[in-house]
């Protein structure tokens, strides 16, 4: 028996990955665009591509055991044994199956390592009743095991918060990601932007954080359909969208989108202001000169007023445009470890090590200190992460507020820019913190910095 089409391909988009050390979503949808499958098969490629990037790290632990000489295995002989052992240890596909697959896509790249390649495999599957090999429930190395992670970033999140809560942001990491839409007002209203989106068959949904923004029951029908294509709707997550709340945008304003990317949160701080009664003057600032000419594209093509993009960097506020007295308002989305959405970028797990998170925070003070002296009195700044770490959060809001740059600047609450079903997400300092949840928003926070007014 040949490789099965489905693995084939899977295969083939984990060399992809590997090879242009890619993101997982474009590679995959490139392949299964070339690909002739059965929605039965193309789910599989999907859960075997997605499994295997997930896991990554814990699938080489484990083959690595199980040869001598782990440094000699080839890139494609190594691909194949993860797909193997994913089905083996993750999948349950049964043993037999998921050897002889294993043997074979092994066999078609490197025919002299079949038999090395069987005796791993049935090695694995002979010892699979027993994975994660400990009691998940009460050890972290074992927890780690079972649901692909990294055992310092378990023992990072179980230290942070708890076991039980661990468990289940570790679980929500491998499982699917909602898809979250904002409404694009400069486009169309909302009723004919939603009626686009279900005539594509998207099946939508309200969601938190307000009624701009939806959740789909039909992913695939969303993302080839005329919503998002035709700018109707922007890809979001719910979360996300409570940092461009925060700022509280209003006409006349002026605003800083620092690091602003590809403007989706720009966008969303003009529509606020649109809605209230005009526009805000909204500079959005990136580092890379070709980023900013692909938001100031974008912002043209979603007819999205009143924005100048410029490029510049954060830590050289002396070069940033500031109007006469300081900004309004800094949006500063700040560059991060992202290990709050690791189910959007499963590649992102393994890449990122424990050296990484307090070399962020380090970096995001510094941003924020920076700008800081952009903001006029009376003035604030909101500061937002997509990770879940402390010191990238609380301990970088912290530290601001407690030196030079910051001693002008005082806590104030998110919650009135927070729905109800989120208020578990309000700390008791006022800041925002969710973490990834089943069928739920992803991990990320916010705080918003009021600079305060000197009196006489």
């Amino acid at each position: 028996m040949s490789v099965t089409a489905a693995r084939a391909v899977t295969l083939k988009v984990l060399a992809a990955v590997r090879e242009r050390h890619a993101y997982l979503a474009p590679v995959l949808e490139t392949q299964l665009g070339r690909a002739s499958l059965s929605d039965a098969d193309h789910a599989l490629v999907t859960r075997l591509a997605r499994g295997v990037i997930e896991t990554l790290g814990t699938l080489d632990e484990v083959i690595d055991g199980r040869v001598s000489k782990p440094g000699a295995v080839e890139p494609r002989v190594r691909d194949a044994l993860r797909m193997a052992a994913y089905e083996i240890l993750f999948m349950r596909t049964p043993a037999r199956a998921a050897v002889h697959q294993g043997v074979e896509a092994v066999r078609r790249v490197r025919p002299q390592a079949a038999g090395l390649a069987n005796a791993v495999l049935r090695r694995i599957a002979d010892e699979a009743e027993t994975f994660p090999w400990g009691d998940a429930a009460a050890d972290i190395s074992a927890l780690a095991r079972s649901t692909g992670h990294p055992v310092w970033l378990a023992e990072l999140i179980a230290d942070e918060n708890d076991f039980e809560v661990a468990r289940a942001i570790l679980e929500a990491d491998n499982a699917p990601a909602p898809l979250y839409l904002r409404h694009n007002p400069f486009r169309a209203s909302f009723d004919t932007a939603l009626e686009v989106l279900r005539e594509d068959g998207a099946e939508p949904f309200s969601a938190p954080p307000d009624a701009a923004c939806v959740v789909v029951q039909n992913e695939r029908a969303a993302v080839r359909g005329l919503a998002l294509a035709g700018g109707y709707f922007l890809v979001t997550d719910a979360a996300a969208q409570v940092a461009p709340l925060a700022v509280e945008a209003k006409p006349g304003m002026t605003i800083l989108d620092a690091g602003a990317g590809r403007g989706t949160k720009t966008l969303f701080l003009q529509a606020t202001a649109v809605a209230l009664g005009g526009p805000a003057r909204i500079v959005s600032l990136d580092v890379h000169e070709f980023k900013t000419k692909l938001l100031r594209q974008r912002m043209d093509g979603l007819a999205v007023p009143g924005v100048e993009a410029i490029t510049g960097d954060i830590l050289d506020p002396s070069a940033i445009p500031t109007p006469p007295g300081g900004f309004d308002a800094v949006l500063l989305d700040a560059p991060c470890t992202g290990l709050g959405t690791l189910r959007r970028h499963p590649e992102q797990r393994w890449n990122v090590s424990a050296d990484d998170v307090p070399r962020m925070a380090d970096l995001q003070l510094k941003m924020l200190s920076a700008l800081a002296s952009l903001v006029r009195p009376g003035g604030h700044v909101v500061y937002s992460t997509c990770s879940i770490t402390r010191a990238e959060n609380d301990g970088v809001v912290g530290k601001f507020l407690a030196e030079s740059a910051g001693n002008a600047f005082r806590s104030v609450s998110v919650s009135s820019t927070v729905p109800h079903e989120w208020q578990r997400h309000v700390t008791s300092q006022g800041w925002f913190r969710s973490v990834p949840e089943h069928d739920g928003p992803d991990g990320h926070f916010v705080a918003r910095l009021m600079k305060q007014v000197e009196e006489g």
